[in-house]
């Protein structure tokens, strides 16, 4: 024999797998003709190959049995919580014919749809289960609130979903986006969704507010004063910390020179200065007085310009090296 078996031996698995080169495989085609211990190894790797080719069919198709074992048993427990939560709702209904008036029955069917999501949505469906659960959930919350409205013959409709709405995406939509079906879509920008979704939200809540309870110009100036300096400071800030290519200090800076910038801005168009609380300082027989909201934007500026040379001393450093 030519060659060693140990070196045919480790050749083996690539000639058993077609990817030695041909010189190879001739070379070990040849010593398989003279050496039957390396043909039997060759047939002991062709039975192992077999044997785990097998256990990971098997695996796969043990898998899959349980997968639909699961999910079998996740329907039929979620048809039986329905069923649970549709029975007070079938008496109450009994007893409403009984009495005489079913409008209250209306608000007992609404008000269950809300337990429903939260326990039968996630048995029932089988992928995306916290994104339906939360969606039912919103969903049966409205349902609730605009059977109440109409029952108790109330305007509050629009005031309460709109701020349950913004409440619940203020808290909820940074997870939303994560699910697979919303985040396939938007992609890098899940934050740029998250902000856009809660300022139309907080827009729509304040002018519900406005609308449904008959408030005059008073309320628009006021809820205006208050709410677009913040919408433009929150958002001068998501800018900065997400898009501006820069070390942590000159973005503390920058929010920082930010925010002083919104303070003074929003005090000389909306006077909210005005209306803060004063200090002042006496000297020299004369008395120096400014407030409160033009004091901390005076503060902001101050640390914003210490935060600005530690990030230029930094960055100095860093083209050194």
């Amino acid at each position: 024999m030519k060659y060693n078996c140990d070196v045919i031996r480790d050749l083996l698995p690539l000639y058993q797998d077609g990817v030695c080169s041909d010189s190879s495989r001739h070379t070990v085609e040849e010593h398989l003709t003279e050496c039957k211990a390396c043909s039997d190894y060759l047939e002991t790797l062709r039975s192992s190959g077999e044997i785990e080719s097998t256990i990971d069919i098997e695996r796969e198709d043990a898998l899959s049995s349980q997968a639909k074992f699961f999910k079998r048993r996740s329907a039929v427990l979620g048809t039986v919580f329905a069923g649970i939560f549709m029975l007070p709702v079938l008496i109450c209904l009994i007893v409403g014919l009984a009495i005489g008036g079913i409008s209250w029955v209306m608000i007992v069917l609404a008000a269950m749809l809300i337990p429903a999501s939260l326990v039968a949505v996630p048995l029932l469906v089988p992928e995306n289960k916290a994104l339906w659960t939360l969606g039912s959930f919103i969903v049966s919350l409205v349902l609730l609130l605009g059977v109440c409205s109409v029952i108790s013959g109330g305007s509050w409709f629009f005031t309460a979903a709109s701020a349950s709405l913004f409440g619940l995406s203020a808290f909820f939509s940074p997870f939303a986006v994560k699910a697979k079906p919303i985040a396939s879509r938007i992609g890098s920008r899940k934050g740029l969704a998250v902000m856009t979704l809660d300022t139309v939200l907080y827009v729509l809540m304040m002018l519900c507010i406005g609308l449904t309870n008959g408030l005059g110009a008073g309320y628009y100036k006021l809820a205006g004063a208050i709410s677009i300096p913040i919408l433009i400071w929150i958002w001068i800030l998501f800018l900065i910390i997400r898009y501006l290519k820069a070390g942590k200090a000159i973005k503390t800076a920058a929010a920082l020179g930010c925010t002083a910038a919104v303070m003074i801005v929003s005090s000389l168009i909306f006077h909210i200065g005005e209306i803060s609380s004063l200090i002042y300082i006496e000297a020299m027989g004369k008395r120096y007085e400014m407030s409160t909201y033009n004091l901390t934007a005076v503060i902001c500026i101050i640390i914003g310009v210490v935060f600005a040379l530690i990030g230029a001393l930094k960055g100095k450093k860093r083209r050194k090296k």
